[in-house]
């Protein structure tokens, strides 16, 4: 059997390990360790070596800290707050609360970099506010998950993060990119709730007084200056963007503990031990995928898909939309990051 063959066979043993819910970063090391010994024979010091580097890196700092601040928007009442500002911008449109949904999710994505953060936060607000006043339960769940996935492409994201620290680009460019995609991505969800609401008579609110947006405006200017705080500082070339997650996180317990006085020392631990929890599970992710990526390229597997398919493709956009086709397949099986660690090392030799 060809070193080759034996290859594939190992990728698809990975793929089936995945399948049967076996945690992705056992089934990367354990396929990493598979390919290394088969290809030049099993050496544990790379093996510990590898997974001790894909973790040790102060870019990636920022994922904890970004879980952190998020989790501490979500414990008080500004989640609260920032609805109520978004019900005086947009409520008034037709099928006001959706597009109030979307404009949370664009708002809460500048605090929080995830989606599971905005639909567990804002989520629950949301669809309970929506069915309340009207709205049919799927078409509500379905808006909170569609705007959820704007969390991870306006910035800070941490998908953007991730994959930074695997391809080598710029996180800062990274941030940068995300925001046009993402404005562009909430202007088209709230033109469909827009179609929705006309054909489904959804409700609206009357439009705001002047007295009644300053109001709104006073409760949410505080939390809504965490995003601001974070771009500028980003963008202005005055902290990091890891340095600027440890910023919002001041500025999140300096608004809970000072401010609104809501976050106890029990709340605190909980928080804290959510965090931890959530950032090791990607920490062990980077670290798998990052000693997977080590034995791939020695294993030559980015040049065997680039030969295959170079040999069949000669357009550059057919390949990108291959890509975006196994992109999709692939975002069927896997957590965002686990499929940008381990994806992208196999096709950027195809985009240069």
């Amino acid at each position: 059997m060809s070193t080759n063959t034996i290859v594939i066979i190992l990728l698809v043993c990975m793929l089936v390990m995945f399948m049967l819910k076996i945690p992705v970063y056992i089934s990367m090391a354990l396929t990493g360790c598979a390919l290394m010994f088969v290809t030049s024979g099993m050496k544990w010091s790379i093996l510990s070596q590898y997974l001790y580097t894909g973790v040790n890196s102060f870019t990636l700092l920022s994922i904890p800290l970004f879980l952190l601040a998020a989790k501490l928007m979500n414990t008080g009442s500004i989640t609260k707050k920032l609805f109520a500002f978004c019900m005086k911008v947009v409520g008034w449109l037709p099928g006001g609360l959706g597009h109030v949904n979307v404009l949370c999710s664009v708002v809460f994505a500048g605090m929080s970099g995830t989606a599971v953060s905005d639909a567990g936060g804002l989520g629950s607000i949301e669809i309970k506010a929506m069915n309340e006043n009207g709205f049919d339960n799927d078409f509500s769940c379905c808006v909170t998950a569609a705007s959820s996935t704007l969390g991870p492409i306006i910035p800070p994201s941490i998908p953007l993060v991730v994959y930074a620290t695997v391809s080598g680009a710029s996180v800062g460019a990274l941030f940068m990119a995300g925001i046009i995609p993402g404005v562009v991505m909430a202007l088209l969800m709230m033109a469909v709730v827009t179609i929705y609401a006309i054909l489904r008579h959804y409700p609206r609110t009357k439009f705001p007084s002047g007295r009644e947006f300053i109001h709104a405006l006073k409760e949410g200017i505080l939390p809504l200056m965490a995003p601001v705080i974070l771009l500028v500082g980003i963008y202005g070339g005055v902290f990091t963007p890891t340095e600027s997650a440890a910023v919002v996180v001041c500025y999140s317990l300096f608004l809970e503990i000072v401010v609104y006085k809501e976050l106890t020392l029990h709340k605190f631990i909980m928080v804290l031990r959510e965090t931890v929890r959530d950032s090791i599970t990607i920490a062990l992710i980077i670290a798998g995928a990052t000693f997977f990526g080590y034995v791939a390229t020695r294993a030559k597997i980015p040049q065997m898909i680039l030969t295959g398919m170079t040999s069949i493709v000669h357009n550059k956009f057919m390949l990108l939309l291959i890509i975006n086709v196994f992109l999709l397949i692939i975002g069927c099986f896997l957590e965002t990051a686990s499929a940008i660690t381990i994806v992208v090392p196999l096709i950027m030799p195809l985009l240069k």
